[in-house]
């Protein structure tokens, strides 16, 4: 199961924040979609959860069968 709780992130460059307050559940056998207009952080989710360095998560948590994977490395993570 995948659990994405309250995720904050922001550009590690610059500081901007692009993703707020995000929550989503995908349970196991579940298949989601990510879908929205240009510029709506679907890429950038992709890269927060693949552990990109360009971005950084500044609250909430992200969790794959019930661990945190954000102190593992990408290579980890995948």
């Amino acid at each position: 199961m995948l659990e994405i709780r309250n995720l904050h992130a922001r550009i590690v460059d610059d500081g901007t924040e692009i993703i707020r307050g995000l929550n989503l559940t995908v349970k196991a056998g579940e298949v989601a979609a990510i879908m929205g207009p240009n510029g709506s952080g679907k890429s950038t989710l992709s890269y927060i959860l693949a552990g990109r360095e360009d971005y950084e998560v500044t609250e909430g948590d992200i969790l794959y069968n019930g661990h945190s994977i954000l102190e593992m490395d990408p290579a980890e993570r995948a």
